[in-house]
């Protein structure tokens, strides 16, 4: 089994690799380093989130913030080696909130998304400039992704009191100009790339009712042509590696209603088939490009339920259920941006994780401390794994770190 990170109920990151590692590594403490000779009284306490992986699984980045009765303190992005044995601080600031973290493709930056007072900021730290903090971008919502070589970003931006907002392809790292897409975004949903090309959302500026069109492009925006069109909040998944596939759903009621089935596209043949009708909360594929990761809400029974739709025209597996904990609830919301560094699926494609608590048959037990699980997809009528207690998990995207 590949390597997991999970951020405890203490806050702190733990790692291990489950079923080879007899106990898990803590790759943090509650007290930030340098103030272990003063007086707990005095101690600030320290609490990370969104660990995120880097390409090569050596190194784990995340946000710690720190605490205290009295006051908020500094926010910072610190990257920590697999083993527990470094830990490099990339950047701090002040009244900010964590939001969002991305590797670059190469492993020598950083994406920094965070929130200061009703605006998303994004800016880029890169080794080398470690606590210089490159501004990249700025507004409400805000989504982006990589190219896949790294040479720049493709950004979905709104602009807090304007109706329409911009896509822009920009290059934080070099000297390339800008490129401010003429179409509008049609949709709330983060660009991706699937077989070499850039996938988005714009709108229709020729139909009424909200409708989007979904491009594919080059990431310049160049040699555009619409794969599809449709109505109401639109989310786009694109597979992983070179594979031409594109997963694309939308949610007729908008913003808080379900994904209503998932159609797969592919935007080399321009062909479009129906994958399934289940209505889902959010949708991701499996790394392996085989087969989608479904959660559902399921309102009778009081829970959540993970569902594996494979791509050959079998029927859903049912993968079980679980009342997710509010970092893994909040990762679901926004789905398509956090799928793109934060695999809940295991390199190999064989193995799930998540954190949260027993539920289903109208019930959810949150009478004990929310658990980190693992579960083997290809065993659906087998129990979850309990590994630790937990409140986010994050595979490595290594078979073997």
């Amino acid at each position: 089994m590949s390597r997991l990170a999970w951020v405890g109920n203490d806050r702190q990151l733990y790692t291990m690799r489950p079923g080879r590692d007899r106990d898990p590594l803590a790759l943090t403490s509650p007290v930030p380093s340098g103030l272990a000779g003063w007086s707990p009284m005095a101690r600030p306490a320290e609490a990370w989130s969104w660990p995120t992986w880097s390409p090569d699984g050596k190194w784990i980045a995340g946000f710690a913030l720190q605490t205290s009765d009295d006051e908020v303190g500094p926010l910072r992005v610190s990257a920590l080696s697999v083993d527990g044995v470094r830990q490099e601080r990339w950047w701090e600031g002040n009244n900010a909130g964590p939001i969002y973290l991305q590797w670059h493709p190469s492993g020598t930056a950083l994406s920094v998304l965070v929130q200061r007072g009703e605006e998303l900021q994004l800016g880029v730290v890169r080794a080398g400039e470690i606590g210089r903090l490159r501004p990249v971008e700025s507004g409400v919502p805000l989504f982006f992704n990589w190219t896949p070589s790294g040479e720049g970003v493709l950004m979905h931006v709104g602009d807090l009191g304007r109706k329409m907002g911009r896509l822009v392809y920009r290059d934080p790292l070099g000297t390339r100009d800008d490129v401010v897409f003429t179409r509008h975004p049609g949709s709330f949903c983060a660009p991706v790339f699937a077989g070499g090309m850039a996938v988005y959302a714009v709108a229709d500026a020729s139909a009424e009712g909200g409708l989007s069109e979904v491009l594919a492009s080059q990431p310049s925006g160049a040699d555009s042509r619409v794969i599809d069109r449709r109505a109401g909040l639109l989310a786009i998944a694109g597979a992983p590696g070179d594979l031409p596939l594109v997963a694309v759903s939308a949610a007729s009621g908008g913003q808080g209603t379900a994904y209503r089935g998932i159609d797969l596209i592919d935007i080399r043949l321009g062909t479009s088939r129906r994958l399934t009708d289940l209505d889902c909360l959010a949708f991701f594929w499996a790394p392996t490009g085989d087969w989608l990761l479904l959660a559902q809400v399921v309102a009778a029974e009081n829970c959540l339920r993970w569902w594996k739709v494979g791509l050959d025209g079998a029927p859903p597996v049912d993968l079980g259920t679980f009342w997710p904990t509010r970092d893994i609830l909040f990762y679901l919301h926004f789905f398509d941006q956090y799928t793109l560094s934060h695999p809940l699926v295991s390199p190999d494609g064989k193995w799930l994780t998540w954190a949260g608590y027993p539920a289903g048959g109208g019930q959810a037990d949150l009478s004990q401390p929310s658990q980190v699980y693992v579960k083997h997809v290809d065993t659906p009528g087998e129990p979850a794994i309990a590994i630790a207690g937990g409140a986010f998990s994050v595979w490595s995207h290594l078979a073997d770190t």
